[in-house]
């Protein structure tokens, strides 16, 4: 699940505020991910379709990443435990198909709702600060991986009047 780099500080920041065990808990869970990924050879592959923007290359890996059942690692008695903090990737994957599915990646079977426009690609860009070697979001598993350097990376604030001006020029143009 891709989130931008502004919504991956702002999961940092979630996941420090949490008690011990629980963050300790989230951590485990991140870091059994990666493994797994890596192994899987996803990691990588990953990071140069995005880089390329190669959209059906980036489909087939998530596909591939959705073949390996690894539960995302907010996941708490198979509800989302970050909820009001989720990122817009997970707000606009909205399926309406029988639970019954969702192992199942027969697009016959699972239903989506499909947005007439989708704001996290915005996001994702606006967060870029060079689009040919910055992609403006990560894989949500290299969260904790990743930490120092989006951290270290963040842009001076701009006035939020004028992200939100971007934001619609981007959105309506």
């Amino acid at each position: 699940m891709p989130v931008s780099k502004a919504e991956a500080v702002s999961l940092l920041k979630l996941i420090e505020s949490m008690p011990g065990a629980r963050r300790s808990e989230i951590e485990a869970r991140f870091e059994k991910n990666m493994v797994v990924l890596e192994e899987a050879g996803l990691l990588e592959a990953l990071e140069h379709a995005a880089l390329d923007h190669d959209k059906e290359r980036l489909r087939a890996i998530g596909l591939d990443y959705f073949r390996l059942d690894l539960p995302c690692p907010f996941l708490q008695d198979h509800s989302c435990s970050i909820h009001p903090h989720r990122p817009l990737s997970c707000r606009e994957f909205l399926v309406v198909s029988d639970p019954l599915y969702c192992a199942d990646l027969d697009p016959g079977h699972v239903k989506n709702v499909a947005l007439p426009k989708t704001v996290s690609p915005i996001i994702y860009e606006m967060c870029s600060g060079d689009r040919s070697r910055d992609r403006g979001f990560i894989p949500l598993v290299q969260l904790l991986a990743d930490a120092a350097s989006l951290l270290a990376g963040q842009p001076d604030p701009a006035p939020a009047v004028a992200w939100v001006r971007r934001f619609f020029k981007r959105l309506c143009g």
